[in-house]
């Protein structure tokens, strides 16, 4: 039974546990970047234009979508840091 629960825990897209140290955004970055510059070899090569197109989109979009949510964090983290500032100009 352990062996399914280890299986159904690995990343599809790095290999690594799921309960792995998460990567930096950068480490992330540079990762989607050498799979699509892959990607592209492969294509080029094989002379396919749609040769794992929906992959390659997947990288994009997931990266895009993270790129969003650390937007809006550091918006609520200004958010907070502004009105931490002025609540304590009313104490």
């Amino acid at each position: 039974m352990e062996w399914k629960k280890r299986f159904a825990s690995l990343n599809p897209w790095t290999g690594r546990a799921a309960d792995a140290a998460p990567k930096s955004t950068r480490e992330r970055l540079e990762d989607g970047f050498a799979r699509l510059q892959n990607i592209r070899m492969v294509r080029n090569h094989l002379q396919n234009p749609e040769f794992q197109r929906d992959i390659e989109d997947r990288i994009v979009f997931r990266e895009l979508i993270e790129l969003e949510l650390q937007d809006v964090d550091e918006k609520i983290e200004r958010i907070v840091h502004a009105a931490g500032g002025e609540a304590e100009k009313l104490h």
